[in-house]
């Protein structure tokens, strides 16, 4: 049985974060980042999936926010999903 691998992401808030969970171990990547939202999720996505030795062709799932939040950034994860 191929165990789960997820990629959460929220831009929603001022925050920008990134989750993984990967053979049952969970981490995230949480910054600060009001406005530039746009500038960091996909460095934050190489980073958390280089750190756990990843490729994105590796995730079985991505999961995102719907709100509440900024009309923007919940348009940004859904762009970065696609």
């Amino acid at each position: 049985m191929t165990k789960l691998t997820l990629l959460a992401l929220d831009t929603s808030t001022e925050a920008c974060s990134v989750a993984l969970l990967y053979n049952g171990e969970k981490t995230h990547l949480n910054e600060l980042a009001q406005r530039t939202h746009t500038k960091r999720i996909l460095p934050m996505i190489d980073k958390i999936l280089a750190n756990s030795g990843l490729h994105l062709n590796q995730v079985n799932a991505l999961a995102f926010g719907r709100g509440p939040g900024s009309f923007t950034g919940r348009s940004e994860e859904r762009r970065v999903g696609k």
